[in-house]
């Protein structure tokens, strides 16, 4: 999979950057924490050394942020090769502009570049075509984790 072409902003290119676990932790628990504490937006991996986080900013505001965690996944807990994206979040306001997908292929460029082979997530229901245009696939039946429908989902590199 080649880089996305670029996305037109004001005055020039919108690109995802590595940041500290505390600019996710934001932007997570507004969107996908709303009314919980700041505690419930703290991932387990989030603090692991190896562990990355990206964020698109515009004009000084997080709007769109991800996480990649070296764990492997449930199904296949043999696998040191397998990384899972967590976290994934834009702004209301700003989705459907491409600012989650970037954050997901600068994810996947991580992994690449950490020598992973393997990349899974539990995607909440509505965001399952976004995973599958970047090649995800799913497996298993829809399942509840904290009150929103996911299914899991993987994809190899």
């Amino acid at each position: 999979m080649g880089p996305a072409p670029p996305i037109p902003e004001t005055g020039g290119e919108v690109r995802p950057r590595a940041v500290e676990v505390g600019v996710v932790r934001t932007l997570r628990g507004e969107v996908l924490r709303a009314g919980r504490p700041p505690e419930a937006s703290v991932l387990p991996a989030d603090e692991d050394p190896r562990s990355r986080h990206l964020a698109v900013e515009l004009d000084g505001r997080v709007v769109s942020v991800g996480s990649v965690l070296p764990l492997p996944p449930p199904w296949a807990p043999e696998r040191t090769d397998a990384w899972r994206i967590r976290g994934m979040a834009t702004l209301e306001g700003q989705r459907g502009r491409g600012y989650g997908r970037r954050i997901l292929l600068g994810l996947l460029e991580v992994v690449t570049a950490a020598g992973g082979h393997l990349v899974w997530c539990e995607a909440r229901v509505g965001a399952v075509r976004f995973y599958e245009r970047a090649g995800f696939v799913t497996l298993g039946e829809r399942f509840v984790a904290e009150g929103v429908e996911h299914l899991s989902m993987w994809r190899e590199i």
